[in-house]
């Protein structure tokens, strides 16, 4: 009678064994199918393609609400305020050197000041977080007036008439504000478009902490 109650509880225990492993079986088994189907967190994502990223780089623009915003794009950003010094001062530098075509400030001028301000509008586009055609458009009318006051009462070093000099200040008045509002345009996009093609980029290296450890001795 003893033997055969020993024999049920060795039973038993066999059997609650069993059914333990089974249980840790299935338990694992559903969490190999849940990290497969669920990303791990902090998984970098996927870096997206050339087309797509040139897709979501495109923004829609609504002019009006950008027009209000105006002075927020001139006071809280960089983005008007140096590229028109950068103008203001090229012109003062082309101006000191006597207009020599042979200098750096002539490469200056040409690039900021006279029409189509390239590097001006760019460099406005590329500094706003977003309103860049504005951006471009605004500094693009600042280098079209500070090219008209340098031909009207400017040294130019090939001295042209007073008509010529009036054709000058309507053809900058006329290009340099719609150049910048293209250049400006097309900055900030390709800005954007850079940093979805390569999103990482602007992320910093996690810095490694300093180990408590003394150093190896040699």
């Amino acid at each position: 009678m003893a033997r055969a109650k020993k024999t049920d509880r060795s039973e038993a225990r066999r059997r609650a064994r069993l059914a333990a492993v089974d249980a840790e079986g299935q338990s694992f088994a559903s969490d190999a199918d849940d990290a497969t189907a669920t990303p791990a967190s902090g998984a970098v994502s996927a870096r997206p393609g050339i087309f797509g990223a040139f897709r979501g780089s495109i923004n829609s623009v609504d002019v009006r609400a950008d027009l209000r915003q105006i002075p927020w794009l001139i006071t809280k950003t960089k983005s008007v305020w140096l590229p028109s010094v950068l103008v203001v001062a090229s012109t003062i530098w082309f101006g000191v050197s006597g207009g020599a075509t042979a200098q750096i400030s002539f490469l200056a001028f040409n690039l900021f000041v006279f029409p189509p301000p390239l590097a001006a509008a760019f460099l406005a586009g590329i500094l706003t977080p977003r309103m860049s055609y504005l951006a471009g458009g605004i500094v693009g009318l600042v280098s079209a007036i500070v090219f008209s006051v340098y031909i009207l009462i400017g040294n130019v070093p090939t001295n042209p008439s007073m008509d010529e000099r009036q054709r000058y200040v309507l053809y900058a008045l006329a290009i340099s504000p719609l150049s910048g509002l293209a250049i400006g345009g097309f900055a900030g996009f390709y800005r954007r478009f850079l940093r979805r093609a390569n999103p990482q980029a602007g992320q910093r290296p996690q810095s490694r902490g300093k180990s408590n450890r003394a150093p190896a001795r040699r």
